[in-house]
Order: C-alpha cells, then structure tokens, then sequence
C-alpha cells in the first residue's frame, strides 16, 4: 500500500469483516476425530508469521470464526498459541508419535480478501505442520468450480484453507454459515452444538442473543472444528483526484459521495 500512496493513488482501507480458517474435516480421517490431534495443529501453526508475512498492515489473528467488530464475538474464548512442544505432546498423547499423515488441499489461480496469497499460506501452515510430526500431502486446485467442490462438500479433504465476507451485519452469517448443521465441508455431527444455534437463532430479544451467541463461539473453541486465522482489511485503490468514498466492511460503497477534483 506505501508503493501505491508513494505513487500518487488515494488508498482507502475497508474494516476487517471476513474470516480466513483451516478446516478440519472430521470424516475424512479418523485421527481429526481426536480433539487433541485437532488442538495439536492449532498450536502448531504460527499465525502470527503467517499475518505478518502475508497480509496488509492493520490485520490481526482471529480467536473466533467472526470478526470482533461483531457483537456475540467473545474474546475470552480458548486460545491455541503458537506452541510446537505442546503439539508434539499432543499428538504423542493421541497415539501419533510416530507421525500422522494428511492430505492438505489449497486453491491456485485466486486470490480473497481473506486469501491473499493461497499457495504463500499453504506454504507456512505445511511448514508448521512438518515441524511437528504431520507429514503433509499436497492437493492443489483450481478455485473455481474444483476447489469449492472438493472441500464443501464430503470427500478426502483432510485440511481446507477457506473463509468469508460477511453478507451482512450479523453473527450468525459467520458462524451459523459455517456450523449450525451437519455439512460435507468440515464432517462432524455435533447435537449440542446444532442445538445452541437454533435457539440463539430463535431469540428475539437482542443483548440475550448476543450472549447465547458468545457461549456458542466457547463452544466452538473447545470443539475445535478448525482453526480461525486472520481478519484482513481489503484496501480499495482510487486516483489521486477522487474522494469523498467511505469504505464499506459489506463492499457495497456508495459511489454518490465521490468526488473528482480537477487537476
């Protein structure tokens, strides 16, 4: 973004709204039954190098699979850092001393919001990984329809680079999208956990649904379905005589408020 301010364009930043995670697809590999072989990749994995790296000025590691900016997100939700001793004992104490085995798919040919660069990510997360005794086998798809096909849906996927843009202003776009009923994308069948959503979902009164959804993103970090990686700002790149737009976190920016200053 400095290249692009230090070459005369106007850069506006959009709020972080979206979500990038690593799935975990229970069905596919008995071991991702295990909640500890589960806790193991999420303490393996460096998020914080991986934002760092990757991703824009201003984007920050995500503790639930919804944006802060949100009410029902919860900040005191179980946290995995980064701790590769802690996912070697973990995996040791799950029966995989000895190593474990995943296939581990990532999209070509895309870039996301939330998605700058797949392969680069790919790249890190399988270097983690290795670090601690999981050997990785590489998929690489086209996003479009392959990609999407393959990890939505029942199948070998044993870890998915994904996320999301929020369509809208709401908790349950993030989560209740996600996990709110048994899908081929992530393999598991979870009762208590379906059940919560219907209710939150049911609530009418707004600070009560709020709070119901703040116990169900506790539930979602001890379950550990996947692990949520990072909100990315979106950065919009306009000529250096255009303003007056004010960035959406819904990308949906009203261009009546622009404004061309003559040159």
């Amino acid at each position: 973004m400095a290249i692009l301010r230090n070459e005369g364009f106007n850069v506006i930043t959009r709020p972080p709204f979206n979500i990038l995670y690593l799935a975990m697809n229970q069905s596919s590999n008995p071991a991702l039954q295990d909640v500890r072989v589960r806790q193991a990749i999420a303490h393996a994995i460096n998020r914080e190098a991986i934002v760092s790296s990757v991703y824009p000025e201003g984007s920050e590691v995500a503790s639930n699979f919804m944006p802060p900016s949100l009410p029902g997100h919860n900040p005191n939700v179980t946290k995995y850092d980064y701790d590769p001793d802690k996912a070697k004992a973990l995996l040791a104490e799950a029966g995989y001393a000895d190593g474990l085995t995943l296939k581990f798919y990532y999209p070509t040919n895309v870039s996301r919001p939330y998605m700058p660069d797949p392969a680069a990510i790919f790249e890190l997360m399988s270097a983690d990984l290795q670090a601690v005794g999981i050997t990785i086998e590489p998929v690489a798809l086209e996003w479009n329809p392959d990609y999407l096909n393959a990890v939505q849906n029942p199948g070998d996927h044993d870890l998915h680079l994904l996320g999301w843009t929020g369509d809208y202003a709401d908790v349950y776009n993030f989560i209740g999208t996600f996990f709110a009923r048994q899908t081929g994308e992530w393999g598991f069948d979870n009762p208590e956990l379906f059940a919560a959503f219907a209710a939150a979902d049911a609530e009418p009164d707004y600070d009560t649904r709020n709070r119901m959804y703040e116990e169900i993103n506790a539930m979602l970090a001890d379950f550990l379905p996947g692990v949520p990686v990072v909100h990315s700002p979106p950065s919009l790149v306009l000529a250096s005589n255009v303003t007056g737009l004010a960035p959406s976190p819904l990308t949906d920016e009203r261009f009546y408020t622009v404004e061309f200053v003559a040159s």
